[in-house]
């Protein structure tokens, strides 16, 4: 295994978690529109008063007194000047803490069921205003306004509401100071208009949505606001927010003048029916298919505030119809494809139960102790048809989830969550005309609770976090399943110096129970491989019912402060540990320690905006002491002052044992070899804007390489609609991909061999979107992706010595030959005159996915979606690769078409 850690610079980062709108480095402008209260600098320093240890900005609420104002985007009602008027912003991006541009100002009311705030963005050139028209919650080249509570005044946590000139909504919940949901949803009301002297926004935020500690006297919540101009790229902020000093939360000013406001708990229902319809293929022979089927769902959710500033989400029979299909991969591996998270249930508050088992994501994967696709998976249990039909649903039925989270006063971050899955049955007419079922999922129940407690204001933390899967005994043996598996650990963290250091690991245990076949397929399983002929430390223990292992993450560096970052850590996981229940993770039996040192300049330069370069080494062995890798890369990156941004890195790999690589077998050594990556970024303010992405391996004494190449084309012809276009292509040589293992012999003749076959491999396709919106509420998105993949196998080699020195040592070069019209190889492996065989490896896929979703939000928090879905499936062995015939052939495949119509009515009683 391979780490590979990018770490492109802290202003990338900061933008990307504080500013989501994508902000970076503007040209400044000249001129002020309307009167002005103050110069910016000074502003500043007169408002900043010393809170605790910092110094904080400072603005005031007002009460509100007769009718709230209309909801309409023109805050010009006379109520609004009963407020005190909040101004002096300055600019993070580009010339930090300098005046900004163009003046903005706001205002905040509040009632007895909602906070208001108006918003005056002043412009010198009104006719320059960028405004897309967008669906809710898309990053859009747009000018915004946002404002941001930390209700809970922890300077760890904040809601934040924004809006563009045309009443686009975007809202996320903030988390651990600098990180984000943007999976989180608020019930809110907000309208914007563009003003010959600019443009103006209202907000209307529910308590319900908020969560503080509501009581008689007054309260102080944290608070910021950031207005960004799309065309200058231009960012301010009333707090200041530093590229140098770690934090964005930790950076609110203060909101006071908040008095005697009501308790936040609420509860909203939000029922809904589904409307669905198929049309499918099938053999007519199989008597469970049927060309048209359909039916009508019901089902619902619920959000109750409970104790202080806890909240319990309920769902019952959750419908996830309008969700975009996972995009189509080739794994050759022998681990399962990590898939993203895009269910609204597990999307919102994931933060809170996402405990990482490494620092970085490599390759996409992202190792975690909760891996919420296990909720709701296809079902595990194999189907014997005896030579006839058998048909059961494709996932499990998730019967009901709930999800309960908060933060107390004092600090502690609760979470909580159950969900409970159906037993599935499989339909089975045998081939003799017995009818019969079989279960092929036992009932199960996931836990995952999580607790965390701040101290010093959030600058140090404690943690605690366990999950738990149990099934339905019985089944689950009969399935060859684990009855049970469970997790727990602790973590911490420690931030001194402002902030610009930091200190932190965890420590997690595992067990396992079930059958003995259960846990006998867990220890032979590849992420833990214990059969390995020559792992001494290692056996299997075909009568064992359980099984237990732990895993351990350091970290400890600069995290800011500075143009310089350093940072140390590392992860130890012992053979034993297993998370697959309900988490995700490939591999264990290693140790893996690693250095990171970066340097970036967001100051502009004479040709750069801003830049970065980094460095990076790690190594790692197993718990045997075999050295299993050594590497380290080199990354840079860097903006142009007309907006265009690249970034490359190079990595040398220089090899090492691989425990997986003969899935079971010995180790082998791997040859090294060197990969890097590199890509660059048209303006993004352009109607028009290209992102190419690049990346190659080559490893020279295997005669082994790939390349990747994708791109992004992004039209805007309009204000409301754009179009992407990201066309992919990878072509690999790979010269050790594995075939088979093929036994021979028996008793103490008996014999394993591992084969291996040279690939050449092939992969085409493009993901395409169309976004639409007619009204900030009612949206059209499309979704398209082909995908061809195909793979020629040839030089199939047995494996010989697999520690050879020589590369060429470590195989035997096989007369196979084609047989079975070749569906299969043979060769003789062992030199007994006897040929054995393995089934031809050759693969051709073609897949196509589609979603049409139309979405209509007709009031707050209720929607209706009309979804269309189409499928089409093609695989055959031929391995070779024709883009043209290929295309064709997909696309005269009959389609799997899905139709769905869903409504959801928000009720707040």
């Amino acid at each position: 295994m391979s780490l590979h850690i990018r770490h492109q610079g802290l202003l990338p980062a900061l933008l990307a978690l504080a500013f989501p709108l994508g902000v970076l480095l503007p040209t400044p402008l000249h001129g002020q529109q309307g009167p002005t209260t103050g110069g910016a600098a000074g502003a500043v320093e007169a408002n900043m008063m010393d809170s605790g240890s910092a110094l904080r900005m400072q603005a005031r609420a007002a009460r509100l007194k007769g009718p709230a104002p209309v909801i309409d985007g023109r805050p010009d009602e006379a109520i609004w000047q009963s407020a005190p008027v909040i101004t002096d912003f300055v600019q993070f991006e580009p010339l930090e803490g300098a005046p900004p541009s163009q003046r903005t100002e706001l205002r905040i009311l509040y009632g007895g069921d909602a906070v208001y705030v108006a918003a005056w963005m002043y412009d010198t050139a009104p006719d320059s205003i960028v405004a897309q028209l967008t669906r809710r919650d898309q990053g859009s080249f747009s000018d915004r306004i946002l404002i941001s509570f930390d209700s809970y005044r922890d300077r760890r946590t904040a809601f934040d509401f924004a809006l563009n000139p045309l009443g686009v909504k975007l809202d996320l919940y903030r988390f651990d100071d600098t990180q984000e949901d943007s999976g989180w949803d608020a019930v809110w009301d907000g309208a914007a208009a563009i003003q010959d002297w600019g443009w103006s926004a209202e907000f209307r935020i529910p308590f319900s949505q908020l969560r503080f500690a509501a009581g008689e006297g007054e309260l102080t919540w944290g608070f910021n606001a950031m207005r960004t101009m799309a065309r200058s790229n231009e960012t301010t902020v009333w707090a200041p927010v530093s590229r140098q000093i770690p934090g964005v939360v930790s950076r609110f000013g203060d909101l006071t003048g908040l008095e005697n406001l009501p308790d936040s708990r609420r509860m909203e229902i939000t029922p809904y029916a589904v409307v669905r319809g198929e049309r499918v293929g099938g053999d007519p022979a199989n008597p469970f298919w049927s060309a048209t089927q359909g039916g009508v769902e019901l089902g619902g959710d619920l959000k109750m505030g409970v104790a202080g500033n806890l909240t319990l989400n309920l769902t019952v029979n959750p419908d996830f119809g309008q969700v975009e299909a996972d995009p189509s991969q080739v794994n050759l591996t022998a681990f399962e494809t990590f898939l993203p998270e895009r269910r609204p249930f597990f999307v919102e508050g994931a933060n809170i139960f996402n405990v990482r088992l490494a620092q970085g994501d490599g390759d996409g994967v992202s190792e975690s102790l909760f891996y919420s696709r296990r909720i709701g998976r296809a079902p595990q249990g194999s189907v014997d048809d005896q030579g006839g039909w058998s048909d059961h649903a494709a996932q499990t039925r998730i019967l009901a989830a709930w999800k309960l989270s908060g933060k107390t006063e004092g600090g502690l971050s609760l979470g909580l969550m159950h969900a409970a899955t159906g037993r599935e049955e499989a339909r089975i007419l045998t081939g003799s005309g017995e009818r019969l079922s079989q279960a092929v999922e036992p009932f199960t129940n996931y836990v995952v609770g999580r607790l965390q407690q701040d101290f010093r204001n959030g600058e140090s933390a404690v943690g605690f976090v366990t999950t738990a899967t149990n099934r339905e005994e019985e089944e689950a043996d009969l399935l060859g399943l684990r009855t049970g598996a469970y997790t727990a650990g602790i973590d911490a963290r420690h931030r001194w110096g402002g902030g610009k250091y930091q200190v932190a690991g965890s420590l997690i245990g595992s067990h396992i129970r079930g059958s003995e076949e259960a846990i006998l397929a867990a220890q032979r399983a590849p992420a833990r491989l214990f059969q390995r002929p020559d792992a001494s430390y290692l056996g299997v223990d075909s009568t064992a019912t359980s099984l237990s292992g732990w895993t351990g993450m350091w970290e400890a560096g600069k995290m800011g402060g500075g143009f310089w970052r350093f940072a140390t850590g590392g992860r130890i996981r012992s053979p034993g540990f297993e998370v697959n229940d309900l988490g995700f993770m490939q591999e264990s039996d290693f140790v893996s320690p690693v250095i990171w040192i970066g340097h970036h300049r967001s100051v502009p330069g004479r040709l750069f905006r801003n830049w970065g370069a980094n460095m990076n080494g790690w190594t790692g062995w197993t718990f045997g002491g075999d050295r299993t890798n050594l590497g380290g890369n080199v990354n840079v990156n860097g903006q142009l002052h007309n907006f265009w941004s690249g970034y490359a890195g190079i990595n040398r790999d220089a090899g090492g044992l691989s425990t997986g690589m003969l899935r079971g077998g010995p180790l082998f050594q791997r040859e090294p070899g060197v990969n890097g990556w590199g890509g660059i970024n048209s303006d993004s303010r352009r109607a028009v804007q290209v992102n190419w992405n690049n990346n190659f391996s080559v490893r020279q004494e295997s005669d082994s390489w790939s390349y990747n190449t994708s791109m992004n084309l992004r039209w805007r012809p309009s204000g409301r609609m754009s179009l992407n276009a990201g066309p992919f292509w990878n072509r690999r040589l790979e010269d050790r991909q594995w075939v088979a293992r093929v036994a021979t012999g028996e008793g103490v003749a008996a014999e394993t061999h591992y084969l291996f076959g040279r690939l050449d491999q092939t992969t085409a396709g493009m993901t395409a979107r169309l976004d639409m919106a007619f009204t900030p509420d009612l949206t059209l998105q499309v979704y398209a992706q082909p995908f061809l993949a195909a793979g020629s196998y040839s030089d199939f080699r047995r494996v010989d010595d697999p520690r050879a020195e020589r590369y060429a040592d470590r195989f035997q070069a096989l007369e196979a030959r084609p047989i079975q019209d070749g569906g299969r190889y043979a060769a003789d492996l062992d030199g007994n005159g006897t040929e054995e065989s393995w089934r031809n490896p050759d693969f051709n896929t073609r897949q196509f996915r589609s979603n049409i979703v139309l979405r209509w939000e007709y009031r707050p928090g209720s929607a209706l979606f009309l979804a269309w879905a189409q499928a089409r499936d093609q695989f055959t062995r031929d391995g070779n690769f024709d883009l043209g015939g290929a295309a064709r052939d997909l696309f005269g495949q009959r389609p799997d078409n899905v139709f769905m119509i869903k409504a959801s009515y928000w009720l707040n009683p």
